[in-house]
Formats: structure tokens, C-alpha cells, sequence
């Protein structure tokens, strides 16, 4: 919430005030979004790493004390495999440096959110400014952040995202509307859902992969 009157504001000022307000409650979210966006994947990748490792010793010991219905050498080929997905996202916590990136995210937030508090008709430029030059050093936020956030202003607003064009035409803030018609036309909610949606999937498959082939060098042994 601002912390002043807006009665007490001309007109002139209040729509630059409210322009700048939006903008900078639209960045807030997208760095929140990112910052969600950016704990999953480094939590994911960490269990991934911990969760194989785990099922390369399981697989070792089967194959040492169950040799007459675990075969040895299909586990040996599948240890190979689990090696080179553990390796791939051990270097990908490396490159991906997900520690700094979500303290950047982290900061970026709270200054944005630190202005948007402070702001009002006598600092509007000054505020602007510094907003943009926190916007100038951090990191741009993906377009998964993005249609995340307009997600929630849909849900705020209770527009359905993926069917905008009639729901928008019912709100009664028409400069609202026309800005979100106009982010979720150029945004493509159903393409970023699938991103979503498949990203999930293949997360699942990652899962799944070590009990399908711990499964297998069974089977074949039957």
C-alpha cells in the first residue's frame, strides 16, 4: 500500500503515479516468479543428484548379493547412464550459479518493493531512476515469470488467461483490460503453459527413469 492521499494529487501527477506504481508491482512479481522459478529447478537438480546417487550404490549392492535374479552386466550398462545424468546436473548447479542468481532475485525484489513504498508526486522521478537502474544490473526475468504473472492479475481480475478477449471485455477498468489484452496476446498463454506443463513431465520422467531400469535388470533375469 502508498503512503499517501491521492485526493491530495492533481490529476497529471496521479496517472504518472499510477503508471510507475504498476510497473514496478508488475516487476515485483516477475522477480518473485523467478525467484520460485529459480529455488525449484536448484532444489530438483540437488535431490536429482543426491536421488541417483543413491540408486548407483542400490544398484551395486543388488548386483553383488542378488546375482541369481539381478543381472550384473545390464546394471553395469545402466550405472553408466545414471553416472552421466548425476554428472550433467552437477554441472548444470555449477553453470546455472542458482545460490547467486536467487540472492540477485531476492534483491531486486525487495529494493522494487522498497521504492514502490516510498513513491509519491514530489520523488516520482527520482524514484523512476532508481528504479531503473536496479532494473539496468539484474537479471530479466523469462517469459515462464512473466505469464506467471499475469496469471495472477487474470485471477485478481477473474479473467480465464487462455480465453481473455470476452472475459476482458466485462471488466470495467478498460485501461486495465486493454493492458492485459495486450501482455496476453503477445505473451501466448496456452504456448507457455505447455512449456510448463511439458517441463513437468520431463521432470517425472527423470524421476521414474531409475525404477524402470531397476525394474528391468530384474525382468530380464526372469
Amino acid at each position: 500500500n502508498l503512503n499517501f492521499d491521492f485526493s491530495n494529487i492533481p490529476s497529471i501527477f496521479l496517472h504518472g503515479i499510477n503508471k510507475i506504481y504498476d510497473i514496478m508491482n508488475t516487476t515485483q512479481s516477475n522477480y518473485s516468479n523467478m525467484l520460485k522459478r529459480l529455488k525449484e529447478k536448484k532444489a530438483f537438480s540437488n535431490f536429482i543428484i543426491t536421488y541417483y546417487s543413491i540408486a548407483l550404490i542400490v544398484y551395486s549392492l543388488t548386483a553383488e548379493f542378488f546375482t541369481d535374479i539381478f543381472d550384473e552386466k545390464i546394471s553395469s550398462y545402466f550405472n553408466i547412464i545414471l553416472s552421466v545424468v548425476v554428472l550433467t546436473y552437477s554441472l548444470i548447479i555449477t553453470n546455472a550459479k542458482y545460490s547467486e542468481r536467487i540472492q540477485i532475485a531476492e534483491r531486486v525484489m525487495n529494493e522494487v518493493k522498497s521504492k514502490k513504498r516510498e513513491l509519491t508526486d514530489s520523488n516520482l522521478n527520482e524514484k523512476r531512476e532508481e528504479y531503473e537502474k536496479i532494473i539496468a544490473k539484474a537479471e530479466y526475468r523469462s517469459e515462464i515469470d512473466f505469464f506467471r504473472t499475469l496469471k495472477q492479475k487474470c485471477k485478481k481480475n477473474d479473467i480465464n488467461c487462455f480465453f481473455y478477449k470476452k472475459s476482458l471485455e466485462k471488466m470495467s477498468d478498460k485501461e486495465e483490460a486493454e493492458k492485459l489484452k495486450e501482455y496476453l496476446s503477445e505473451n501466448f498463454p496456452l504456448t507457455q503453459q505447455l512449456k510448463i506443463i511439458l517441463q513437468y513431465i520431463w521432470q517425472g520422467i527423470i524421476v521414474i527413469v531409475p525404477v524402470i531400469l531397476f525394474i528391468i535388470c530384474f525382468w530380464v533375469k526372469m
